[in-house]
């Protein structure tokens, strides 16, 4: 398994700068809900600062649009806890 994944990174080091943007936003969904993309994840939120996590819950809040707030707040939170669960395990 390991070389056909070194073989998929090889395919995808040689694509064009466009044909990559087109990857990431193809194939990147579906990584990150992989438990492996959630843990990543997590990883990276525990490093930012307040104000930059301040940011990326008010990205989160527009994105959202019509979702209201009420969804975009148990959205949040849920990520806050699960980031916070995984610190401390």
């Amino acid at each position: 398994m390991e070389t056909k994944v070194q073989s998929l990174i090889t395919e995808i080091e040689a694509l064009s700068e466009a044909e990559r943007q087109t990857l990431a936003q193809e194939v990147l969904p579906l990584l990150l809900s992989t438990r492996a993309g959630l843990e990543e994840i997590d990883r990276s939120l525990e490093t930012l600062s307040d104000e930059e996590l301040d940011t990326v819950i008010e990205r989160a809040r527009q994105r959202a649009g019509t979702l209201g707030d009420e969804a975009v707040t148990a959205i949040i939170d849920e990520a806050i806890r699960a980031v916070r669960a995984h610190g401390r395990s």
